[in-house]
Protein backbone atom coordinates (compact mmCIF):
# COMPACT_ATOMS: atom_id res chain seq x y z
CA UNK A 1 0.00 0.00 0.00
CA UNK A 2 2.98 2.49 0.75
CA UNK A 3 3.85 3.18 -3.19
CA UNK A 4 -0.02 2.92 -4.26
CA UNK A 5 -0.66 5.95 -1.19
CA UNK A 6 1.72 8.35 -2.48
CA UNK A 7 -0.03 8.09 -5.91
CA UNK A 8 -3.26 8.68 -4.51
CA UNK A 9 -2.14 11.64 -1.86
CA UNK A 10 -0.86 13.56 -5.10
CA UNK A 11 -3.65 12.48 -7.49
CA UNK A 12 -6.17 13.78 -4.89
CA UNK A 13 -4.38 17.00 -4.24
CA UNK A 14 -4.70 17.12 -8.09
CA UNK A 15 -8.36 16.58 -8.35
CA UNK A 16 -8.94 19.12 -5.51
CA UNK A 17 -7.45 21.77 -7.67
CA UNK A 18 -8.94 20.95 -11.28
CA UNK A 19 -11.95 21.08 -9.18
CA UNK A 20 -11.08 24.81 -8.53
CA UNK A 21 -9.81 25.40 -12.14
CA UNK A 22 -12.88 27.38 -14.31
CA UNK A 23 -14.38 23.92 -16.98
CA UNK A 24 -13.21 23.62 -20.34
CA UNK A 25 -9.70 25.85 -20.39
CA UNK A 26 -6.79 24.62 -22.00
CA UNK A 27 -5.18 24.30 -17.93
CA UNK A 28 -7.90 21.92 -16.80
CA UNK A 29 -6.81 19.95 -19.39
CA UNK A 30 -3.45 19.83 -18.90
CA UNK A 31 -4.63 18.92 -15.40
CA UNK A 32 -6.77 16.62 -16.45
CA UNK A 33 -3.64 14.91 -18.51
CA UNK A 34 -1.13 15.84 -15.68
CA UNK A 35 -3.35 13.43 -13.87
CA UNK A 36 -3.78 10.77 -16.02
CA UNK A 37 0.29 10.38 -16.42
CA UNK A 38 1.23 10.38 -12.31
CA UNK A 39 0.44 6.62 -12.09
CA UNK A 40 2.17 5.55 -15.68
CA UNK A 41 6.04 4.92 -17.35
CA UNK A 42 5.87 7.70 -19.45
CA UNK A 43 8.02 10.06 -18.10
CA UNK A 44 8.70 12.56 -20.90
CA UNK A 45 5.17 13.21 -20.98
CA UNK A 46 5.05 13.72 -17.25
CA UNK A 47 8.06 15.94 -16.65
CA UNK A 48 6.51 18.17 -19.39
CA UNK A 49 3.37 18.40 -18.18
CA UNK A 50 4.67 18.68 -14.68
CA UNK A 51 6.89 21.62 -15.69
CA UNK A 52 4.14 23.67 -17.46
CA UNK A 53 1.66 23.23 -14.35
CA UNK A 54 4.87 24.39 -12.17
CA UNK A 55 5.54 27.59 -14.23
CA UNK A 56 1.65 28.33 -14.35
CA UNK A 57 1.69 28.83 -10.45
CA UNK A 58 4.51 30.18 -9.94
CA UNK A 59 4.00 32.93 -12.40
CA UNK A 60 0.76 33.29 -10.69
CA UNK A 61 2.92 34.27 -7.56
CA UNK A 62 1.30 30.74 -5.78
CA UNK A 63 4.42 29.58 -4.50
CA UNK A 64 2.73 27.07 -2.10
CA UNK A 65 1.18 25.50 -4.59
CA UNK A 66 3.87 25.58 -7.04
CA UNK A 67 6.22 24.04 -4.70
CA UNK A 68 3.75 21.21 -3.77
CA UNK A 69 3.80 20.01 -7.23
CA UNK A 70 7.19 19.97 -6.97
CA UNK A 71 6.89 17.74 -4.38
CA UNK A 72 5.08 15.47 -6.56
CA UNK A 73 7.41 15.26 -9.18
CA UNK A 74 9.76 14.02 -6.39
CA UNK A 75 6.92 11.34 -5.39
CA UNK A 76 6.78 10.12 -9.31
CA UNK A 77 10.41 9.64 -9.00
CA UNK A 78 10.38 7.75 -5.81
CA UNK A 79 7.47 5.82 -7.10
CA UNK A 80 9.09 4.44 -10.34
CA UNK A 81 12.63 3.58 -8.35
CA UNK A 82 14.88 6.98 -8.68
CA UNK A 83 15.66 7.46 -5.43
CA UNK A 84 18.98 9.48 -6.60
CA UNK A 85 16.99 11.43 -8.61
CA UNK A 86 14.22 12.53 -6.08
CA UNK A 87 17.16 13.03 -3.14
CA UNK A 88 18.94 15.71 -5.62
CA UNK A 89 15.62 17.00 -6.31
CA UNK A 90 14.59 17.45 -2.32
CA UNK A 91 18.14 19.09 -2.06
CA UNK A 92 17.30 21.40 -4.74
CA UNK A 93 13.97 22.36 -3.51
CA UNK A 94 14.85 22.76 -0.01
CA UNK A 95 17.62 25.53 -1.62
CA UNK A 96 15.11 26.74 -3.72
CA UNK A 97 12.91 27.62 -0.77
CA UNK A 98 15.28 29.34 1.57
CA UNK A 99 15.97 31.90 -1.42
CA UNK A 100 11.84 31.93 -1.78
CA UNK A 101 11.20 32.68 1.84
CA UNK A 102 8.89 29.54 1.88
CA UNK A 103 9.38 27.80 5.39
CA UNK A 104 6.98 25.30 4.98
CA UNK A 105 9.99 22.51 5.37
CA UNK A 106 7.08 19.84 6.23
CA UNK A 107 6.95 19.51 2.20
CA UNK A 108 10.79 18.46 2.64
CA UNK A 109 10.42 16.52 5.71
CA UNK A 110 7.34 15.00 4.21
CA UNK A 111 9.04 13.65 0.50
CA UNK A 112 11.82 12.59 2.36
CA UNK A 113 10.09 10.06 4.33
CA UNK A 114 8.32 8.97 1.19
CA UNK A 115 12.00 8.11 0.12
CA UNK A 116 13.01 6.28 2.90
CA UNK A 117 9.65 4.71 2.98
CA UNK A 118 10.13 3.04 -0.48
CA UNK A 119 13.37 1.38 0.03
CA UNK A 120 12.43 -0.10 3.04
CA UNK A 121 14.00 2.07 5.78
CA UNK A 122 10.52 2.07 8.29
CA UNK A 123 12.40 4.19 11.32
CA UNK A 124 14.00 6.81 8.96
CA UNK A 125 10.75 7.09 7.54
CA UNK A 126 8.52 7.52 10.29
CA UNK A 127 11.30 10.07 11.72
CA UNK A 128 10.56 12.26 8.64
CA UNK A 129 6.77 12.01 9.00
CA UNK A 130 6.93 12.63 12.23
CA UNK A 131 9.19 15.88 11.48
CA UNK A 132 6.79 16.72 8.95
CA UNK A 133 3.82 16.57 11.36
CA UNK A 134 5.47 18.64 14.11
CA UNK A 135 6.11 21.31 11.39
CA UNK A 136 2.46 21.28 9.60
CA UNK A 137 0.66 24.73 10.26
CA UNK A 138 -2.44 23.46 11.90
CA UNK A 139 -4.48 25.22 9.39
CA UNK A 140 -3.10 23.05 6.35
CA UNK A 141 -5.68 20.40 6.82
CA UNK A 142 -4.69 18.25 3.73
CA UNK A 143 -0.76 18.22 4.56
CA UNK A 144 -2.09 16.98 8.08
CA UNK A 145 -4.11 14.74 6.81
CA UNK A 146 -1.49 12.96 4.54
CA UNK A 147 1.15 12.97 7.03
CA UNK A 148 -1.81 10.91 9.24
CA UNK A 149 -2.10 8.70 6.37
CA UNK A 150 1.20 8.11 5.96
CA UNK A 151 2.21 7.46 9.62
CA UNK A 152 -0.51 4.62 9.82
CA UNK A 153 -0.02 3.17 6.67
CA UNK A 154 3.97 3.33 7.64
CA UNK A 155 2.60 1.12 11.19
CA UNK A 156 -0.19 -0.78 9.37
CA UNK A 157 1.33 -4.41 9.35
CA UNK A 158 3.83 -4.08 12.09
CA UNK A 159 2.15 -1.94 14.78
CA UNK A 160 -1.47 -1.95 13.99
CA UNK A 161 -2.69 -0.47 17.23
CA UNK A 162 -0.68 2.24 16.81
CA UNK A 163 -1.95 2.93 12.65
CA UNK A 164 -4.90 3.06 14.66
CA UNK A 165 -4.29 6.05 16.43
CA UNK A 166 -3.20 7.68 13.51
CA UNK A 167 -6.07 6.61 11.34
CA UNK A 168 -8.78 7.56 14.08
CA UNK A 169 -7.03 11.16 13.62
CA UNK A 170 -7.13 11.26 10.33
CA UNK A 171 -10.75 10.14 10.26
CA UNK A 172 -11.71 13.06 12.64
CA UNK A 173 -10.43 15.68 10.18
CA UNK A 174 -12.34 14.34 7.43
CA UNK A 175 -16.06 14.10 5.74
CA UNK A 176 -17.79 11.05 3.98
CA UNK A 177 -17.49 13.82 1.09
CA UNK A 178 -14.08 13.77 1.49
CA UNK A 179 -11.75 11.68 -1.33
CA UNK A 180 -9.22 10.93 1.19
CA UNK A 181 -12.29 9.02 3.18
CA UNK A 182 -11.51 6.16 1.09
CA UNK A 183 -8.48 6.30 2.34
CA UNK A 184 -9.36 6.27 6.01
CA UNK A 185 -11.47 3.24 5.16
CA UNK A 186 -9.03 1.20 3.53
CA UNK A 187 -6.58 1.74 6.21
CA UNK A 188 -9.11 0.71 8.54
CA UNK A 189 -9.74 -2.81 6.72
CA UNK A 190 -6.11 -3.51 6.65
CA UNK A 191 -5.74 -2.38 10.39
CA UNK A 192 -8.31 -4.83 11.21
CA UNK A 193 -6.81 -7.12 8.87
CA UNK A 194 -3.77 -7.07 10.30
CA UNK A 195 -4.87 -7.55 13.95
CA UNK A 196 -6.90 -11.08 12.27
CA UNK A 197 -10.42 -9.24 13.91
CA UNK A 198 -12.85 -10.40 11.21
CA UNK A 199 -16.24 -9.48 12.20
CA UNK A 200 -14.76 -5.84 12.25
CA UNK A 201 -12.88 -6.28 8.89
CA UNK A 202 -16.52 -7.02 7.20
CA UNK A 203 -18.39 -4.27 8.79
CA UNK A 204 -15.86 -1.51 7.72
CA UNK A 205 -15.94 -3.62 4.03
CA UNK A 206 -19.78 -2.84 4.07
CA UNK A 207 -19.19 0.94 5.13
CA UNK A 208 -16.51 0.86 1.86
CA UNK A 209 -18.77 -0.74 -0.56
CA UNK A 210 -21.73 1.87 0.58
CA UNK A 211 -18.88 4.72 -0.10
CA UNK A 212 -17.89 3.58 -3.44
CA UNK A 213 -21.86 3.53 -4.62
CA UNK A 214 -22.07 7.46 -3.27
CA UNK A 215 -18.26 8.51 -4.44
CA UNK A 216 -17.64 7.24 -8.22
CA UNK A 217 -15.44 9.55 -8.56
CA UNK A 218 -12.96 7.48 -6.55
CA UNK A 219 -14.30 4.17 -6.58
CA UNK A 220 -11.18 2.50 -8.15
CA UNK A 221 -8.85 2.80 -5.04
CA UNK A 222 -8.89 0.00 -2.24
CA UNK A 223 -11.04 -2.10 -3.87
CA UNK A 224 -8.36 -4.79 -5.04
CA UNK A 225 -6.83 -4.90 -1.56
CA UNK A 226 -10.16 -4.74 -0.14
CA UNK A 227 -11.42 -7.63 -2.36
CA UNK A 228 -8.20 -9.57 -1.28
CA UNK A 229 -8.14 -9.47 2.57
CA UNK A 230 -12.51 -10.55 1.78
CA UNK A 231 -11.53 -13.13 0.29
CA UNK A 232 -9.07 -14.50 3.29
CA UNK A 233 -11.91 -14.44 5.28
CA UNK A 234 -13.74 -16.35 3.01
CA UNK A 235 -11.41 -19.57 2.95
CA UNK A 236 -10.08 -18.28 -0.25
CA UNK A 237 -6.90 -17.49 0.51
CA UNK A 238 -4.97 -19.29 -2.84
CA UNK A 239 -6.98 -17.19 -4.63
CA UNK A 240 -5.74 -14.21 -2.46
CA UNK A 241 -2.37 -15.04 -3.06
CA UNK A 242 -2.64 -15.44 -6.16
CA UNK A 243 -4.53 -12.00 -6.95
CA UNK A 244 -1.62 -10.69 -4.75
CA UNK A 245 1.07 -12.27 -7.20
CA UNK A 246 -1.21 -11.04 -10.71
CA UNK A 247 -3.58 -8.23 -10.01
CA UNK A 248 -2.34 -5.67 -7.96
CA UNK A 249 0.76 -4.66 -9.93
CA UNK A 250 1.53 -1.11 -7.95
CA UNK A 251 2.13 -2.80 -4.84
CA UNK A 252 5.47 -2.95 -3.43
CA UNK A 253 7.28 -6.36 -2.87
CA UNK A 254 7.88 -5.22 0.60
CA UNK A 255 3.83 -4.87 1.23
CA UNK A 256 3.33 -7.51 -0.44
CA UNK A 257 5.90 -9.94 1.88
CA UNK A 258 3.87 -8.41 5.03
CA UNK A 259 0.02 -9.47 3.17
CA UNK A 260 1.79 -13.02 3.04
CA UNK A 261 3.24 -13.59 6.44
CA UNK A 262 -0.24 -11.93 7.14
CA UNK A 263 -2.45 -14.53 5.13
CA UNK A 264 0.10 -18.12 6.02
CA UNK A 265 -0.12 -16.96 9.45
CA UNK A 266 -4.01 -16.77 9.15
CA UNK A 267 -4.42 -20.41 7.36
CA UNK A 268 -1.54 -22.17 10.06
CA UNK A 269 1.11 -22.57 7.42
CA UNK A 270 4.26 -21.10 10.26
CA UNK A 271 6.83 -22.41 7.95
CA UNK A 272 5.56 -20.43 4.56
CA UNK A 273 5.33 -17.45 6.78
CA UNK A 274 8.86 -18.11 8.37
CA UNK A 275 10.37 -18.32 4.99
CA UNK A 276 8.50 -15.07 3.76
CA UNK A 277 9.63 -13.58 7.30
CA UNK A 278 13.30 -14.11 5.63
CA UNK A 279 12.78 -13.29 2.27
CA UNK A 280 11.53 -9.73 3.39
CA UNK A 281 14.30 -9.25 5.61
CA UNK A 282 16.70 -10.22 2.89
CA UNK A 283 14.64 -7.61 0.45
CA UNK A 284 14.69 -4.62 3.00
CA UNK A 285 18.42 -5.26 3.18
CA UNK A 286 19.50 -5.44 0.18
CA UNK A 287 16.98 -2.24 -0.87
CA UNK A 288 18.88 -0.16 2.26
CA UNK A 289 22.26 -1.92 0.83
CA UNK A 290 21.28 -0.65 -2.27
CA UNK A 291 20.26 2.65 -1.27
CA UNK A 292 23.94 2.97 0.64
CA UNK A 293 25.97 2.57 -2.23
CA UNK A 294 24.10 3.44 -5.19
CA UNK A 295 22.44 7.02 -3.58
CA UNK A 296 25.03 8.32 -1.54
CA UNK A 297 24.03 11.86 -2.51
CA UNK A 298 20.97 11.50 -0.17
CA UNK A 299 24.01 12.88 2.64
CA UNK A 300 23.68 16.12 0.80
CA UNK A 301 19.80 16.23 1.06
CA UNK A 302 20.45 15.60 4.90
CA UNK A 303 23.51 17.73 5.51
CA UNK A 304 21.38 20.92 3.77
CA UNK A 305 18.49 20.17 6.02
CA UNK A 306 20.92 20.37 8.94
CA UNK A 307 21.69 23.72 7.74
CA UNK A 308 18.40 24.77 8.75
CA UNK A 309 19.47 23.90 12.48
CA UNK A 310 22.72 25.18 12.38
CA UNK A 311 24.45 22.16 13.09
CA UNK A 312 26.10 22.27 9.82
CA UNK A 313 29.79 20.92 10.60
CA UNK A 314 28.12 18.74 13.54
CA UNK A 315 25.76 17.13 11.14
CA UNK A 316 27.84 16.57 8.04
CA UNK A 317 30.58 14.31 10.46
CA UNK A 318 27.87 12.61 12.06
CA UNK A 319 26.36 11.94 8.53
CA UNK A 320 29.41 10.76 7.14
CA UNK A 321 30.06 8.46 10.26
CA UNK A 322 26.46 6.62 9.83
CA UNK A 323 27.35 5.81 6.21
CA UNK A 324 30.86 4.34 6.92
CA UNK A 325 28.86 2.29 9.99
CA UNK A 326 26.15 1.27 7.53
CA UNK A 327 28.50 0.47 5.28
CA UNK A 328 30.34 -1.31 7.86
CA UNK A 329 27.60 -3.17 9.15
CA UNK A 330 25.72 -4.05 5.43
CA UNK A 331 29.76 -5.55 5.15
CA UNK A 332 29.31 -7.01 8.38
CA UNK A 333 25.73 -8.71 7.48
CA UNK A 334 27.45 -9.96 4.17
CA UNK A 335 30.14 -11.58 6.00
CA UNK A 336 27.90 -13.26 9.04
CA UNK A 337 25.30 -14.28 5.68
CA UNK A 338 28.26 -15.78 4.56
CA UNK A 339 29.94 -17.53 7.41
CA UNK A 340 26.31 -19.03 8.71
CA UNK A 341 25.34 -20.08 4.89
CA UNK A 342 29.10 -21.66 4.80
CA UNK A 343 28.30 -22.89 8.64
CA UNK A 344 25.00 -24.56 7.60
CA UNK A 345 26.82 -26.24 4.11
CA UNK A 346 29.83 -27.51 6.37
CA UNK A 347 27.09 -29.26 8.82
CA UNK A 348 25.15 -30.63 5.94
CA UNK A 349 28.10 -32.26 3.94
CA UNK A 350 28.76 -33.72 7.38
CA UNK A 351 25.23 -35.08 7.68
CA UNK A 352 24.95 -36.50 4.46
CA UNK A 353 29.10 -38.01 5.13
CA UNK A 354 27.43 -39.71 8.45
CA UNK A 355 24.42 -40.52 6.11
CA UNK A 356 26.92 -41.87 3.32
CA UNK A 357 28.25 -43.90 6.50
CA UNK A 358 25.31 -45.06 7.59
CA UNK A 359 24.19 -46.68 4.73
CA UNK A 360 27.42 -48.17 3.73
CA UNK A 361 27.64 -49.78 8.02
CA UNK A 362 23.82 -50.76 6.80
CA UNK A 363 24.69 -52.24 4.09
CA UNK A 364 27.75 -54.00 5.28
CA UNK A 365 25.20 -55.43 7.93
CA UNK A 366 22.88 -56.96 5.60
CA UNK A 367 25.83 -58.88 3.94
CA UNK A 368 26.88 -60.15 6.86
CA UNK A 369 23.45 -61.41 8.29
CA UNK A 370 23.02 -63.08 4.96
CA UNK A 371 26.40 -64.55 4.90
CA UNK A 372 25.84 -65.51 8.72
CA UNK A 373 22.24 -67.39 8.17
CA UNK A 374 24.26 -68.91 5.16
CA UNK A 375 27.44 -70.14 7.15
CA UNK A 376 24.79 -71.58 9.78
CA UNK A 377 22.58 -73.41 7.77
CA UNK A 378 25.58 -75.07 5.82
CA UNK A 379 27.53 -75.71 9.07
CA UNK A 380 24.67 -76.96 11.49
CA UNK A 381 23.02 -79.21 8.43
CA UNK A 382 25.96 -81.56 7.80
CA UNK A 383 26.40 -82.69 11.49
CA UNK A 384 23.09 -82.77 12.08
CA UNK A 385 22.57 -84.76 9.24
CA UNK A 386 24.99 -87.21 10.63
CA UNK A 387 23.67 -87.22 13.78
CA UNK A 388 19.95 -87.89 12.86
CA UNK A 389 21.02 -90.41 10.16
CA UNK A 390 23.02 -92.35 12.41
CA UNK A 391 20.58 -92.43 15.36
CA UNK A 392 17.61 -93.50 13.34
CA UNK A 393 19.96 -96.28 11.84
CA UNK A 394 21.19 -97.45 16.06
CA UNK A 395 17.43 -97.53 17.08
CA UNK A 396 15.57 -99.23 14.24
CA UNK A 397 15.56 -103.45 15.47
CA UNK A 398 15.57 -104.28 11.58
CA UNK A 399 19.17 -103.28 11.35
CA UNK A 400 21.54 -105.73 12.37
CA UNK A 401 24.56 -103.98 13.97
CA UNK A 402 27.44 -104.91 15.32
CA UNK A 403 29.60 -103.83 18.64
CA UNK A 404 32.00 -102.47 16.12
CA UNK A 405 29.53 -100.50 13.55
CA UNK A 406 27.52 -99.34 16.90
CA UNK A 407 30.36 -98.17 18.12
CA UNK A 408 31.65 -96.46 15.04
CA UNK A 409 28.41 -94.53 14.74
CA UNK A 410 27.93 -93.73 18.43
CA UNK A 411 31.58 -92.17 17.90
CA UNK A 412 30.71 -90.00 14.91
CA UNK A 413 27.08 -89.02 16.40
CA UNK A 414 29.47 -87.92 19.67
CA UNK A 415 31.74 -86.30 17.30
CA UNK A 416 29.11 -84.23 15.57
CA UNK A 417 26.94 -83.19 18.73
CA UNK A 418 30.50 -81.60 19.64
CA UNK A 419 30.74 -80.03 16.14
CA UNK A 420 27.26 -78.39 16.91
CA UNK A 421 28.60 -77.37 20.91
CA UNK A 422 31.44 -75.69 19.05
CA UNK A 423 29.26 -74.32 16.48
CA UNK A 424 27.11 -72.32 19.09
CA UNK A 425 29.76 -71.20 21.26
CA UNK A 426 31.27 -69.64 18.69
CA UNK A 427 28.24 -68.11 18.13
CA UNK A 428 28.22 -66.88 21.66
CA UNK A 429 31.55 -65.85 21.76
CA UNK A 430 30.23 -63.51 18.60
CA UNK A 431 27.36 -62.34 20.29
CA UNK A 432 29.66 -61.24 23.77
CA UNK A 433 30.86 -57.69 23.81
CA UNK A 434 34.63 -57.48 22.94
CA UNK A 435 35.97 -55.07 25.19
CA UNK A 436 39.27 -54.43 26.87
CA UNK A 437 36.93 -54.44 29.99
CA UNK A 438 36.89 -58.23 29.14
CA UNK A 439 40.51 -58.72 28.35
CA UNK A 440 41.86 -57.22 31.29
CA UNK A 441 45.52 -57.78 31.28
CA UNK A 442 45.80 -59.08 35.32
CA UNK A 443 46.90 -62.18 34.71
CA UNK A 444 50.26 -63.31 35.12
CA UNK A 445 50.96 -66.47 32.26
CA UNK A 446 53.79 -68.47 32.53
CA UNK A 447 54.17 -69.15 28.91
CA UNK A 448 56.16 -72.89 28.13
CA UNK A 449 53.00 -74.56 30.69
CA UNK A 450 50.30 -72.35 28.81
CA UNK A 451 51.67 -73.80 25.60
CA UNK A 452 52.44 -77.06 26.44
CA UNK A 453 49.03 -77.66 27.88
CA UNK A 454 47.21 -76.32 23.97
CA UNK A 455 50.09 -78.61 22.03
CA UNK A 456 48.76 -81.47 24.67
CA UNK A 457 45.10 -81.18 23.47
CA UNK A 458 45.81 -80.59 19.84
CA UNK A 459 47.43 -84.15 20.04
CA UNK A 460 44.09 -85.29 21.01
CA UNK A 461 42.69 -84.23 18.19
CA UNK A 462 45.19 -85.72 15.41
CA UNK A 463 43.53 -88.22 13.44
CA UNK A 464 45.65 -87.12 10.38
CA UNK A 465 49.02 -88.46 12.62
CA UNK A 466 50.82 -85.04 11.55
CA UNK A 467 53.68 -84.49 13.86
CA UNK A 468 53.07 -81.80 16.50
CA UNK A 469 55.84 -79.96 18.30
CA UNK A 470 56.43 -77.21 20.29
CA UNK A 471 59.43 -75.10 20.58
CA UNK A 472 60.72 -72.33 22.68
CA UNK A 473 63.68 -70.28 23.72
CA UNK A 474 61.81 -69.02 26.84
CA UNK A 475 62.84 -70.67 30.16
CA UNK A 476 60.11 -72.40 31.80
CA UNK A 477 59.81 -69.93 34.52
CA UNK A 478 59.37 -67.05 31.94
CA UNK A 479 56.11 -65.10 32.91
CA UNK A 480 54.70 -62.17 31.41
CA UNK A 481 51.24 -59.88 32.14
CA UNK A 482 47.94 -59.81 30.07
CA UNK A 483 45.06 -61.96 29.97
CA UNK A 484 45.28 -65.94 29.92
CA UNK A 485 41.77 -66.77 28.79
CA UNK A 486 42.49 -64.49 26.12
CA UNK A 487 45.65 -65.60 24.96
CA UNK A 488 44.78 -69.38 25.12
CA UNK A 489 41.84 -68.47 22.62
CA UNK A 490 43.99 -67.08 20.28
CA UNK A 491 46.78 -70.01 20.45
CA UNK A 492 44.17 -72.39 20.54
CA UNK A 493 42.27 -71.22 17.27
CA UNK A 494 46.03 -71.24 15.48
CA UNK A 495 46.54 -74.40 16.33
CA UNK A 496 42.88 -75.73 15.32
CA UNK A 497 43.40 -74.12 12.09
CA UNK A 498 46.85 -75.49 11.37
CA UNK A 499 45.39 -79.12 11.92
CA UNK A 500 42.16 -78.18 9.98
CA UNK A 501 44.49 -77.22 6.47
CA UNK A 502 47.18 -79.45 6.77
CA UNK A 503 47.07 -83.04 5.47
CA UNK A 504 50.45 -84.01 6.01
CA UNK A 505 53.59 -82.74 7.64
CA UNK A 506 53.89 -80.44 10.93
CA UNK A 507 52.20 -78.28 13.15
CA UNK A 508 54.99 -75.93 15.29
CA UNK A 509 54.35 -73.27 17.61
CA UNK A 510 56.99 -71.25 18.47
CA UNK A 511 57.98 -69.09 21.03
CA UNK A 512 60.61 -66.62 21.79
CA UNK A 513 61.01 -62.88 23.06
CA UNK A 514 61.94 -59.79 20.86
CA UNK A 515 65.37 -58.70 20.60
CA UNK A 516 64.64 -55.05 22.69
CA UNK A 517 62.72 -57.57 25.12
CA UNK A 518 59.57 -55.40 24.73
CA UNK A 519 57.43 -58.52 23.65
CA UNK A 520 56.61 -62.36 23.05
CA UNK A 521 56.29 -63.49 19.74
CA UNK A 522 53.66 -66.88 19.68
CA UNK A 523 54.62 -68.48 15.82
CA UNK A 524 52.60 -71.32 14.46
CA UNK A 525 53.75 -72.76 11.16
CA UNK A 526 52.19 -75.67 9.10
CA UNK A 527 52.44 -77.02 6.03
CA UNK A 528 48.95 -77.30 4.37
CA UNK A 529 48.01 -75.45 1.79
CA UNK A 530 48.46 -71.97 2.84
CA UNK A 531 46.61 -69.09 1.44
CA UNK A 532 47.06 -67.42 -1.33
CA UNK A 533 48.22 -64.24 -1.42
CA UNK A 534 44.83 -62.33 -2.61
CA UNK A 535 43.45 -63.93 0.39
CA UNK A 536 45.96 -62.82 3.08
CA UNK A 537 44.10 -59.61 3.78
CA UNK A 538 40.37 -61.25 3.61
CA UNK A 539 40.74 -63.78 5.76
CA UNK A 540 40.41 -61.49 8.96
CA UNK A 541 36.89 -60.05 8.00
CA UNK A 542 34.01 -62.25 9.55
CA UNK A 543 32.49 -64.93 7.58
CA UNK A 544 35.23 -64.85 4.94
CA UNK A 545 36.14 -68.29 4.20
CA UNK A 546 39.10 -69.38 1.86
CA UNK A 547 37.49 -73.05 1.45
CA UNK A 548 33.81 -72.73 1.54
CA UNK A 549 33.47 -76.85 2.00
CA UNK A 550 35.39 -76.34 5.11
CA UNK A 551 33.97 -76.60 8.25
CA UNK A 552 33.41 -73.39 10.51
CA UNK A 553 31.82 -69.59 10.06
CA UNK A 554 35.43 -68.20 9.36
CA UNK A 555 35.30 -66.25 12.02
CA UNK A 556 38.17 -67.58 13.85
CA UNK A 557 41.36 -65.38 12.67
CA UNK A 558 38.88 -61.79 12.47
CA UNK A 559 38.29 -62.62 16.31
CA UNK A 560 41.96 -64.41 16.79
CA UNK A 561 43.13 -60.60 15.87
CA UNK A 562 40.48 -58.86 17.58
CA UNK A 563 41.36 -60.28 20.93
CA UNK A 564 45.11 -59.45 19.97
CA UNK A 565 44.57 -55.79 19.60
CA UNK A 566 42.55 -55.44 22.83
CA UNK A 567 45.38 -56.80 24.49
CA UNK A 568 47.55 -54.22 22.94
CA UNK A 569 49.20 -56.36 20.12
CA UNK A 570 49.24 -57.88 16.82
CA UNK A 571 48.07 -60.79 14.81
CA UNK A 572 49.54 -61.10 10.94
CA UNK A 573 50.46 -63.68 8.33
CA UNK A 574 54.52 -64.05 7.74
CA UNK A 575 53.88 -63.04 3.76
CA UNK A 576 57.94 -65.01 3.28
CA UNK A 577 56.92 -68.12 4.14
CA UNK A 578 55.69 -70.89 1.38
CA UNK A 579 55.41 -73.96 2.52
CA UNK A 580 52.22 -73.78 4.13
CA UNK A 581 51.35 -71.04 6.64
CA UNK A 582 52.87 -68.99 9.49
CA UNK A 583 51.17 -66.62 11.87
CA UNK A 584 52.92 -64.33 14.15
CA UNK A 585 51.16 -62.99 17.14
CA UNK A 586 52.77 -60.48 19.11
CA UNK A 587 52.30 -59.18 22.65
CA UNK A 588 53.48 -56.75 25.07
CA UNK A 589 55.23 -58.06 27.68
Amino acid sequence: MRKVLIGIVCCLFCAMLMAQEKPDTAFQKLYQRYYQLFGTNQKKEFYKASAEIQKHYKKRGDLLTYYKFRQNEIFYDTQFGEPYKAIKKVHEMMEDMKEDGINRYELVYTTLGAIFETRGNYRMAEHYYLEAFRNVLPEDTATLVHAYAQLASLKVSREPDKAWEWNERMGVLLKESDPFYKVYLVLKGEIYFFKNEKSNFLQIKKVYDECTKNTPRYNNYGYQIMDLMQKVYEGKAHEALRLLEKDIPDLPEISRCDFRIQIYDMIGEEYLALKEVNKRRDLRDSLNSDMIFNNINEINAQVGLSKLHEKAAKEREMWFTVVILLLVMALGLIVSRYLVRRRYQKRIIKQNEQLEIALSEAKESDRMKSSFIEHVSHEIRTPLNIITGYAQIISNPSFKLNEEQRGMMLQAISQNTVAITDIVNDLLELAQDESKERYRREDTITINTLCRKIMADAEKKNDKHLRLSFQTKLPDDFTFQSNEAGVEKILRQLVSNALKFTEEGQVELFTHESPDHGCVRFIVTDTGVGIAPEHQELVFERFYKVDSFKQGFGLGLPMSLKIATLLGGNLAIDKAYTNGTRLVLTLPR
